[in-house]
């Protein structure tokens, strides 16, 4: 009971890298491996400048996105040790300075004994295992410790003008790590609010925040060549959908964002079409869904005075979220636990008003809090190794999402690679079932056809690969490859010339 601010910013600090700490086991996975491990630019970069401008993710997935700090970082990293152990222990350490700054956010809000139990929750909750366990994650990691080091100075702007520094430089960095720290003009209105200043006074940290943020976007078109609010891709399911058709559908895939933060069981890699289903009509999940946010919206508002911060939480909560909701950008995935990272900590904050309010003894509050934090730490230690290999990871993979079309994709990879065809081609085609839109599963199972030699069959699957596709040079090879194996030599001259019109180049295939 009588924690100071400076041992609760300690204790959740070493709560998070102790459970992070079993990572260091692990090895470069998943996109691990096309974002650092087989990328020889950062191993090399010709410059410091080359660095800076060089898009997330390589030229041979697309050239998405803009992360400076984070690449910063990983180059740095190469200049210790190649080895991905050494990534690992980087993400520790980054794990442990987010849990701290943000349980230094807590303890300003609310007093040293919500702080520290805000931050311990939020240090050994199962959903960061994603965003510490794997290397790209950390990406999360970086943005949450800018956004709480702006919001830190934020408070501290009206005793010391010299604070909105602070408040430029953590929205700059925070944004050259990941894009969701735009939300952070919002987070500061909630923070003075919280702490009951004039929000009228809040206008020049705004204004601090806001300028780095509106600057990443203007150098981000000039560096990128995508679409400013480019998100690298849409998520299956919601391909085609507008703003609000895109909200519909996500009102009842929302209720797996509160499993995920409440209730985190069972976790999982891949929350894609077939585990997820993506529904634009009336169903009984919106209904459902629609009475969890109002039950939620009333909890706040009758506690709005008696415990704030349950509402400042759940507030805080929607603003962190609104980036990779699918809502106002739409996103390649509809749900990632390495993207909740940051809204936990509202999760986080109104559990922990929520004890620190209830009419308990202190031995009983402490007794709660300690099973919780207990149960927390062991499900994220045991997650942990999920993330040390490839195959690791994949085996994974088909025990969290079998029905997952991204894991139906891979077991029909491996079903024709072990010479069981019959398996292959039905494990593709329930994968082309859930995702038509995606060309992958259509053009391996093509390719397939093609080696068996049936032809027909290959034809319509490149077919459609190209109609969603046209600029997918392989799909156009291949499909070129079918019909001359076919013997439709006049098809095959045909499809070289309407390849040709889309900018497409197809290789001779020999006869």
């Amino acid at each position: 009971m009588g924690v100071t601010t400076r041992q609760a910013v300690l204790i959740a600090a070493l709560a998070a890298a102790a459970v992070a700490a079993p990572s260091i086991r692990n090895g470069f996975v998943a996109d691990d491996q096309w974002v650092i491990a087989q990328r020889s630019f950062l191993r090399d970069p010709p410059s410091v400048g080359a660095v800076l401008v060089e898009p997330y993710w390589p030229a041979t997935f697309g050239g998405s996105m803009w992360r400076p700090a984070v690449l910063t970082s990983f180059v740095l990293d190469y200049r210790i040790s190649a080895s991905p152990h050494w990534f690992h222990v980087e993400n520790v350490v980054w794990a442990a300075i987010a849990a701290a700054l943000l349980t230094l956010l807590a303890c300003e809000l609310t007093g040293p004994l919500t702080g520290l139990t805000a931050g311990l929750l939020f240090a050994v909750h199962p959903v960061h295992v994603e965003a510490v366990a794997n290397v790209v994650g950390r990406a999360e990691l970086m943005a949450a410790a800018g956004y709480a080091t702006a919001l830190l100075c934020a408070l501290r702007v009206e005793r010391r003008p010299t604070y909105l520094i602070g408040v430029a430089l953590g929205a700059a960095f925070g944004m050259a790590s990941k894009e969701l720290v735009a939300t952070l003009p919002a987070a500061i209105l909630l923070v003075y609010a919280a702490k009951r200043m004039d929000w009228r006074r809040s206008w020049r940290p705004v204004l601090a925040a806001a300028a780095p943020i509106v600057g990443y976007y203007i150098i981000h078109a000039v560096v990128n060549r995508h679409a400013v609010f480019f998100a690298g891709g849409i998520a299956v399911g919601i391909e085609g959908l507008g703003a609000v058709q895109r909200t519909w559908a996500m009102v009842p895939i929302s209720l797996e964002w509160w499993r995920l933060l409440l209730f985190p069981v069972h976790l999982s890699a891949d929350y894609s079409p077939g585990e997820l289903t993506v529904a634009t009509g009336l169903t009984a999940g919106h209904l459902f869904s629609a009475l969890v946010w109002a039950a939620l919206g009333y909890l706040a508002w009758r506690t709005r005075r008696t415990v704030p911060g349950i509402a400042i939480g759940l507030a805080w909560f929607v603003i962190t979220v609104s980036p990779v909701a699918n809502i106002v950008v739409p996103m390649e995935l509809l749900i990632a636990e390495r993207t909740l990272y940051l809204p936990s900590f509202g999760i986080a904050f109104a559990l922990a008003s929520a004890a620190v309010a209830a009419p308990w003894s202190p031995r009983v509050r402490a007794a709660v809090v300690g099973f919780v934090v207990l149960l927390g730490a062991a499900r994220s230690i045991a997650r942990v190794p999920v993330w040390h290999d490839d195959e690791t990871h994949y085996q994974a993979l088909k025990r969290d999402a079998p029905r997952s079309y991204r894991t139906l994709w891979l077991e029909g990879k491996d079903e024709f690679a072990a010479g069981r065809w019959g398996a292959g081609e039905r494990f593709l085609l329930e994968s082309i079932a859930l995702a038509p839109g995606i060309t992958g599963p259509r053009v391996d199972l093509g390719r397939f056809y093609i080696s068996a030699k049936l032809w027909q069959p290959a034809i319509r699957q490149l077919r459609a690969a190209v109609a969603v596709d046209s600029a997918l040079t392989p799909a156009w090879d291949a499909l070129r490859e079918a019909y001359l194996g076919a013997g439709d030599s006049a098809a095959a001259a045909s499809l070289r010339s309407r390849a040709d019109t889309t900018g497409v180049r197809i290789p001779a295939v020999p006869h």
